[in-house]
């Protein structure tokens, strides 16, 4: 929750509601961008210019009158309700059907909306693994079963460590601890394949998307220290999944292999298993459940015409990943902006199951068993890392470069319409 503004001098209730409304939105996962025409929609309501400098520990808002109000409130969470609802708060002032002071206790609710409920949060966890599992290729049942309990547990003890006050970062690494030993033993039963989706599935939902996303966004748009600092969070958040994921295997005496054969799933599988696994990550970021259908349909889409780029146009696994989040923004961006919805809860949800989590944690772990290897062997591991490197690094420019191109178009079209940004 937003910690509140400091303020160097006596705010009205127009700047307080501004610094607070800001200060939530930015706070929950809303892209900067979005932030910036939303203080834009304040001034105009309120009648006076407002100025915003985002940054991750510090961030200003500034009225025309001199007053400078301060939130040092990172943006390390992800509340899409939160947004929403501030979102609304909003909309009703700038088309007058509210008061400063009434948007201003709309505002306040907003920020202290609880995340999506356990239960809610646990099912979400364990059928968002499940369903990355089979779009991956899972044969046995097995593995699921493996992959529910580690997933169920991963989110328990995520919450609550949360609740004891521990970084996210101690949170995902907990979590990738329980996924590591609970998939050693599953390697050791011999329920696991080369593919190791007992070990990657619970780990997959860990992984940072929206703040990669953010942050490639930020830089695209100039904000570089915001940029570096978004992707410094997603970097330390993978580093400390990786951690858990190679500390449990280690306890367990396994590994993943590093290029594992590939298998093959039926589109309508795969794009239904991924509509799914879309829906859970609106969970996971609290994304009110009635605008879940957006991911759903659009998440699915997406999946399939992945599939297709790959599979039947032989397409580069980045390249494909561009398409689908092209189709992904094209439709989401003015969808989003037609009904009112946050463009990071729908458009996130459709697309971070492209992430090439998988990738980036045999990488880490092919570095830990580099250390160990040597010969012919050394070698040809370490050339195994750099391609898996290389290939995550190109998926992820190539997702960002997907959504930032409709983005861009769209805006555009809106400024020469008159309608803004």
């Amino acid at each position: 929750m937003p910690t509140g503004p400091e303020t160097t001098r006596d705010a009205v209730s127009g700047e307080r509601l501004a610094a607070d409304a800001l200060e939530t939105l930015h706070a929950n996962g809303a892209e900067s961008h979005r932030t910036r025409a939303r203080a834009d929609q304040l001034s105009s309501a309120l009648g006076e210019p407002i100025e915003l400098d985002l940054g991750w520990n510090r961030s200003e808002v500034t009225a025309a009158s001199g007053s400078r109000l301060v939130f040092r409130t990172p943006p390390s969470n992800l509340g899409m309700n939160r947004v929403l609802a501030v979102d609304r708060a909003i909309d009703a002032l700038a088309a007058g059907r509210t008061d400063p002071a009434a948007a201003y206790e709309a505002v306040r609710r907003a920020a202290a909306l609880p995340a999506a409920n356990l239960a809610l949060f646990v099912l979400a966890c364990a059928a968002g693994a499940s369903c990355l599992a089979v779009i991956f290729g899972v044969r046995r049942w097995e593995p699921i079963a493996v992959i529910v309990v580690s997933a169920t547990l991963g989110a328990v003890v995520r919450r609550l460590l949360g609740r004891a006050g521990a970084s996210p970062f101690w949170q995902v690494g907990a979590a990738a601890l329980i996924a590591g030993v609970l998939g050693a033993a599953a390697i050791d039963l011999g329920f696991s394949s080369e593919l190791r989706l007992a070990v990657v599935c619970p780990c997959m939902i860990l992984v940072p998307g929206p703040h990669l996303l953010n942050g490639a966004f930020d830089l695209a748009g100039l904000r570089i220290p915001l940029g570096v600092s978004r992707l410094t969070f997603a970097a330390v958040t993978l580093l400390s999944i990786g951690a858990g994921l190679v500390i449990g295997l280690t306890i367990g005496g396994a590994n993943l292999i590093p290029e594992p054969g590939g298998r093959e799933v039926p589109v309508l599988l795969d794009a239904v298993a991924a509509g799914v696994v879309a829906v859970c990550y609106g969970v996971f970021y609290s994304a009110p459940v009635r605008i879940l259908y957006w991911p759903l349909l659009v998440g699915g889409a997406v999946h399939a015409l992945r599939w297709t780029a790959i599979t039947v146009w032989h397409w580069d696994s980045a390249l494909a990943a561009v398409l689908a989040c092209l189709l992904a923004a094209g439709v989401l961006l003015p969808a989003s902006r037609r009904f009112g919805v946050p463009f990071a809860a729908v458009g996130f949800a459709s697309v971070v199951s492209l992430m090439p989590g998988v990738l980036i944690f045999r990488v880490l772990d092919g570095l830990t068993v580099l250390q160990r290897s040597s010969g012919e062997a050394a070698q040809r591991l370490l050339v195994e890392i750099v391609q898996d490197a290389t290939e995550a690094g190109l998926t992820v420019f190539g997702m960002a470069v997907g959504i930032l191109i409709p983005a861009f178009v769209h805006n555009r079209i809106r400024a020469a319409r008159g309608t803004g940004a």
